[in-house]
């Protein structure tokens, strides 16, 4: 029997999550099929035992069945401090392995250092890191000493460890390739994988000649993600060109009380909504009224794919980004480009989106064909373990 050990990078409920999984219900404030319940899904299929980890600062274990679901918070740590605490974690991860007595361990990338789970493989436990973040910000690889060191560390691991790289954009899958200077492990690609019936409740986007043209955000407001951008490329469009362009911006994080006093500071209450907190009811009709999404990530963030831009394109919106965002890559057919870190630019592709009929159709009308990839099982989690781990399924669930 397999012996499976998971850790997710994030602050997930996995308790929760695992409770509504063994009940067949879906979370209802999630569009998208949960990493971890696909990867519930392909431990049951297996027959496996399974130990669970993620970071929920609500500290507790549950045991039930074959599944131990774990919540394990970090310390909140910056400079070195953070780099010993990844290490610190990373060891106890491997301590709770081995005591699983775990045959495997599936690692989400930001769980620990790459470095640290070498240890893993020495003690016998095959490694499989699931890639959600890239190594460094597409094209901006590290220039400062420690990221640099961390990298020069994470090599090794790179070239001898893994038994199978899973990577959810074909740009986390350059990047070890940059890094590693032998091909003895494959590198998958896998995609997030979204509930159609959700995608199929929005409306089609309005049509181009509506005025204003609207464009919503979606997403953690925090400054990385490139939300004061948006006021910038906002007051910018609204000066050259009043009235073309409102925006609505819906999310929560750390900036968004930041983000608020910015917005009231700037007097860009009569052109862009700030939300806050959105239901997915509420969000049918924020969709409703928009013509387009904006990614506008910056460059101090891995980001790995970008949920939101996929979601811009099951729900038929074209989307305006730029290249740190490697959802660009495999979406590029319906969306508009901007320079990364540059507002200017990405007023400029908003602008020509609003302005150019001709360009928008083409571009609303490519969503439905690259949507495909996001619905299809083939590509999720499940199905792409069972391919590292050459398994098959003994049963199957759906939701």
């Amino acid at each position: 029997m397999h012996r499976i050990f998971y850790c997710a990078s994030g602050p997930g409920d996995l308790i929760e999550s695992h409770r509504r999984w063994t009940i067949k219900e879906h979370n209802p404030t999630e569009v998208a099929i949960t990493f971890s319940g696909q990867i519930q899904d392909f431990c049951h299929q297996i027959g496996a035992k399974s130990y669970f980890v993620s970071t929920h600062p609500r500290v507790e274990t549950v045991e039930d069945g074959d599944f131990v679901m774990e919540h394990r918070p970090k310390r909140p740590r910056s400079g070195l401090r953070f780099h010993l605490e990844e290490i610190r974690y990373g060891l106890g991860l491997l301590r709770t392995a081995r005591k699983f007595g775990a045959d495997t361990a599936l690692i989400d990338s930001g769980s620990t250092h790459h470095f640290v789970l070498t240890l893993f493989k020495w003690c016998g436990i095959k490694v499989i890191p699931i890639l959600h973040n890239t190594l460094w910000p597409t094209n901006y690889p590290p220039v400062k000493p420690m990221p640099r060191l961390v990298l020069w560390l994470d090599r090794f691991f790179w070239n001898r460890v893994p038994h199978a790289v899973l990577a959810v954009s074909p740009e986390c899958e350059r990047q070890v390739d940059q890094v590693r200077s032998t091909r003895h492990y494959p590198i998958l690609q896998v995609r997030a994988q979204f509930l159609h019936e959700y995608f199929a409740q929005i409306a089609p986007a309005p049509d181009h000649t509506k005025r204003p043209f609207t464009v919503m955000f979606i997403g953690r407001v925090e400054r990385i993600k490139g939300v004061f951008d948006i006021l910038e490329i906002a007051k910018q469009i609204e000066a050259e060109s009043p009235g073309l362009v409102r925006w609505e911006i819906c999310g929560r994080g750390s900036d968004l009380d930041e983000l608020r006093k910015r917005h009231l500071q700037m007097g860009l209450e009569h052109i862009l909504t700030l939300h806050g907190w959105t239901s997915l009811e509420e969000l049918l009709e924020v969709y409703r009224r928009s013509h387009a999404s904006i990614v506008p990530t910056r460059s101090d963030f891995c980001e790995g794919l970008a949920m939101t831009a996929a979601e811009a394109i099951l729900a038929g919106r074209p989307l305006i980004t730029n290249p740190v965002v490697p959802a660009l890559e495999l979406l590029r057919p319906a969306s508009v480009e901007g320079k990364t870190n540059d507002a200017p630019s990405h007023a400029a592709a908003v602008k020509r989106l609003a302005s150019d009929s001709t360009l928008y159709a083409r571009l609303r009308d490519a969503c439905p064909a690259l949507a495909a990839q996001f619905y299809d099982r083939r590509n999720g989690l499940t199905a792409v373990l069972h391919q590292a781990l050459g398994t098959q399924p003994a049963s199957a669930r759906s939701i």
